[in-house]
C-alpha cells in the first residue's frame, strides 16, 4: 500500500488560481494567512495552501517570519502549505504595508480582464516587472496529516531540464533536493503549459489550469518524501520509520479493520506501549485516533462519490452499525453522515466552475510603496 498515494486520492487537494499579478518595482506586499482568506476564496474548505508562480520578469522575494527569505526568479514555483502570512517584495530592505491599510489598496489596483481571462493587479512603483501567478489548494477535510507534515515554504525551482526544491526547515537554513531529470522534463513541461493557460482566454474557467497545479502539487509532495531529511518529525517521517510505517500502510490497506494497538504492534514488530510512544512522537497522535480520522476521510469520500447508504457505507469504513458510525461521524465532522452528504452536493452544484474571488473581497493584501 503507498499510503501517500493513498491521501492524496482520499483527500482530494483541489486548486484554483485566482488572480495574476504584474508588480512594478519598488513594490512589498502582504499575504495573509490562509485561515483569513479561506472565508473569502472557499468558505466550505475546511485546510488551504497558497503558491506563486513567476511567470516572467524580474526576482522578487518571498519571506516568512522567523525563516530565511526565498529569492524566486521566472520559472519558479512557491507553494506555503500550511498558508503562512508572507511577504512578497522587490527588496527585502523595503517596509510592507500593515494587513488594514493594505485591505483598502488592493480593491482599486485588482482589475477585471476580458470575459473568461483571470483578473489582473497592477501594482507597484513603476520600474521593472515581475509577473505572478497566485493560486491556492485545499480540501474539505480537517483530517489531512499531507499539509500539516510539509515545512512552511517549498520553491521549486526549474532550468533547463533540471530541478531543484529548497524548503524551510527548523533553522533559518534553506535545504535543497536535486529531483531526478525525468521529474525535472515533466515539471518544466508543465508549468510551462500551466503559464499559458493561465494567461490565456479562458483561464477564468479553466479545469485543465486547475489540474496542472494539482498535479506539480502532488509530484512535488512525493519527491520530498522520498528524500525527507533526517531527524523530522510528522507523519511524512513515519512513513519513512520502519515500524511506524509498516503502522500506516496495515491501517491504509484495512481500514475496516477491527484492529486494535495490540495488533498494530504485534503485526509490526513492536510492544502495545512503544508504539503508542513511537507513533504519538512521529505522527502527533496516538494509532486509533488517527485510524478514526482515516475513516471519516474514508466515509466523506464514499457519500461524495456514490450513492451507497449509511449503513453500507458505515460497514465498509470499519463500524458495526449504522447508529456507532453516526455518532463517530458526528463527533469528529460537527454534523450527521447524512447532513454532510446534502451540504457536499449543494456546495458542489452552487461551484459550477473555478474562478476568481469576488472582487469586493480581495485575497491578497497589498499597498502601492
Amino acid at each position: 500500500m503507498d499510503v501517500l498515494s493513498d491521501a492524496l486520492r482520499v483527500i482530494r487537494l483541489t486548486s484554483a488560481v485566482f488572480f495574476t499579478a504584474r508588480f512594478s518595482a519598488p513594490w512589498s506586499a502582504i499575504s495573509p494567512a490562509a485561515e483569513r482568506m479561506r472565508p473569502i476564496l472557499a468558505p466550505d474548505s475546511e485546510c488551504m495552501a497558497l503558491f506563486h508562480i513567476v511567470a516572467s520578469g524580474e526576482p522578487c522575494w518571498v519571506a516568512i517570519e522567523g525563516k530565511a527569505p526565498i529569492k524566486v526568479s521566472a520559472g519558479d514555483i512557491v507553494i506555503l502549505p500550511q498558508g503562512d502570512q508572507h511577504v512578497l517584495t522587490s527588496d527585502l530592505a523595503l517596509k510592507p504595508p500593515s494587513i488594514d491599510t493594505s485591505l483598502r489598496g488592493l480593491t482599486s489596483t485588482l482589475e477585471e480582464k476580458t470575459p473568461g481571462c483571470l483578473p489582473g493587479m497592477h501594482y507597484g512603483g513603476g520600474g521593472a516587472a515581475t509577473n505572478v501567478i497566485c493560486g491556492y489548494l485545499h480540501c474539505d477535510q480537517r483530517f489531512n496529516p499531507l499539509l500539516g507534515a510539509m515545512p512552511q515554504a517549498i520553491c521549486v525551482r526549474v532550468r533547463d531540464g533540471a530541478a531543484l526544491v529548497q524548503s524551510t526547515g527548523a533553522t533559518t537554513e534553506l535545504r535543497a533536493l536535486a529531483m531526478p531529470p525525468e521529474t525535472a522534463n515533466w515539471l518544466e513541461t508543465t508549468l510551462r503549459y500551466t503559464i499559458a493557460e493561465a494567461q490565456g482566454p479562458s483561464a477564468a474557467g479553466s479545469a485543465m489550469l486547475a489540474r496542472l497545479t494539482e498535479l506539480m502539487f502532488a509530484e512535488v509532495m512525493r519527491r520530498y518524501v522520498e528524500h525527507l531529511p533526517a531527524g523530522e518529525s510528522g507523519w511524512l517521517a513515519g512513513l519513512h520509520d520502519a515500524q511506524i510505517g509498516r503502522v500506516l500502510r496495515l491501517i491504509h490497506a484495512d481500514p475496516a479493520r477491527g484492529w486494535t494497538v495490540a495488533a498494530l504492534g504485534k503485526a509490526a514488530g513492536i510492544s502495545r506501549s512503544a508504539l503508542a510512544e513511537r507513533f504519538a512522537a512521529l505522527v502527533g497522535e496516538s494509532p486509533m485516533r488517527y485510524l478514526a480520522g482515516w475513516r471519516m476521510q474514508l466515509a466523506k469520500r464514499l457519500l461524495r462519490e456514490t450513492g451507497q447508504g449509511i449503513a453500507e457505507i458505515a460497514v465498509r469504513v470499519g463500524y458495526e452499525s449504522e447508529a456507532a458510525f453516526n455518532r463517530a461521524f458526528r463527533r469528529l465532522v460537527g454534523k450527521p453522515p447524512a447532513a454532510w452528504r446534502n451540504g457536499d452536493r449543494a456546495q458542489h452544484a452552487r461551484a459550477s466552475f473555478i474562478g476568481p474571488p469576488p472582487k469586493a473581497q480581495p485575497p491578497m493584501l497589498s499597498e502601492r510603496v
